[in-house]
């Protein structure tokens, strides 16, 4: 049976194409611009040793990767999706609680769209130089994707305050993927904070950016505190436990979201901030890794880490344990170089600096690992959800 959760794995494609992405932004100097360019590392690679000249080859080659396997995962999931639409099972999924997993399409596009700009700016020659164009266009894809969100929830809200569907009656954090998506289209809205010079741009996108911010925390608290509830009374099976680390990524794109909304009211509108994210930084890293903790704990029942490791597990749900290993490892590349770093507790480029950033790369590689895995099962079982709905649609 297909489910629009699957979408899952091209967000976690294009996830990891940004932990690439992360090591020319930290590594490799990239002065005049908050992130590095075509330029920057062609500079890089030209003058310097054979380790960043490796570096540099294996940052690009990973995001280059993970783009084409997210817009791969991406179109092929569109595919599925519009046979799933043709079957009865999709009507009572409509009205059902699980429609919600639909906001997993805005939240893998909004990805695209994010990796659109990696790749512009990696592999297009001079883009900086017209890129004060592209921050309106960028808003708009994003807010677009906002307005596609809104309405699926929407339509959700209407069906439970009509009676029809019961949002809040499952021990799962499922229903907190509508917050994933919502934060996801608010990093985007404030990437034009923290890269342009235009104030109108940098207003604009503060006040999109925010909206949908304050959306998804109200949306996470809200659910997550009525999942807990029903967890801790009545316990949990093993369909929700992909669900319980969904607050890392959650916390780590609105940390982003608010780091780019300080970089555009600092810097473009000149009004006052301590730019200090260490404190910041660390409270969302300790939120995240007791989240991870106290969900290994409910996993462990199950045995369900060790045999998702093994590639035992294989179905739409499991894409979920993705996005975490991602957001946990660019969270610490974060608190490294914007809080440790910035706070001048750690020397870049010093032993320390480089035993810490292990850690990260380590997790990245873990996480490669299982996606790969699940990744492999996923096109393997497609031909059989091409057939269910060729066969539906024929009858």
């Amino acid at each position: 049976m297909y489910s629009p959760l699957y979408f899952l794995a091209a967000l976690g494609a294009g996830g990891l194409s940004v932990t690439f992405f992360l090591m020319l932004m930290f590594w490799i100097p990239h002065p005049g611009q908050p992130i590095p360019v075509f330029e920057d590392w062609v500079l890089a690679f030209q003058t310097g040793d054979l380790a960043t000249q490796a570096l540099i080859i294996v940052a690009l080659s990973g995001v280059a990767f993970f783009v084409v396997q997210h817009v791969r995962l991406l179109v092929l999931n569109y595919r599925l999706m519009a046979e799933y639409r043709k079957t009865s099972d999709y009507q009572a999924f409509l009205n059902s609680p699980q429609q919600t997993q639909e906001l997993a399409m805005p939240l893998a596009t909004a990805m695209t769209v994010n990796a659109a700009l990696i790749v512009g700016a990696l592999f297009v020659p001079k883009l900086w130089s017209i890129v004060e164009y592209l921050f309106p266009l960028a808003m708009v894809a994003f807010f677009a994707l906002g307005v596609w969100a809104v309405r699926l929830y929407a339509r959700t809200f209407h069906q439970a305050t009509q009676g029809q569907v019961n949002l809040g009656g499952a021990a799962s954090f499922a229903q907190v993927l509508p917050a994933f998506t919502f934060s996801m289209v608010a990093v985007g809205l404030a990437a034009p904070a923290a890269l342009s010079n235009t104030p109108w741009v940098v207003a604009l996108s503060l006040t999109l950016s925010t909206f949908f911010a304050v959306s998804a925390i109200v949306i996470a608290v809200i659910k997550t505190s009525i999942a807990l509830s029903k967890m801790l009374s009545e316990g949990l099976d093993e369909s929700a436990l992909p669900t319980l680390w969904i607050w890392v990524p959650v916390l780590t794109v609105l940390s982003i979201t608010f780091m780019r909304q300080d970089h555009g009211v600092t810097h473009t509108l000149g009004l006052a901030s301590t730019g200090d994210w260490l404190m910041p930084l660390l409270l969302v890293v300790s939120a995240q890794l007791f989240v991870i903790v106290f969900g290994a704990i409910a996993m462990q029942t199950h045995a369900y880490l060790p045999r998702v490791w093994r590639g035992e597990v294989q179905n739409a749900p499991v894409f979920s344990l993705i996005c975490p290993g991602v957001a946990l490892s660019v969270s610490l590349q974060f608190l490294i170089n914007k809080g440790f770093v910035a706070a001048g507790v750690v020397t870049k480029f010093s032993a320390t600096y480089w035993i810490l950033s292990a850690i990260p790369v380590v997790l990245a590689v873990m996480t490669i690992w299982v996606f790969l895995r699940l990744m492999h099962g996923f096109l393997k079982e497609r031909d059989t959800l091409f057939n269910h709905g060729n066969a539906v649609e024929a009858r």
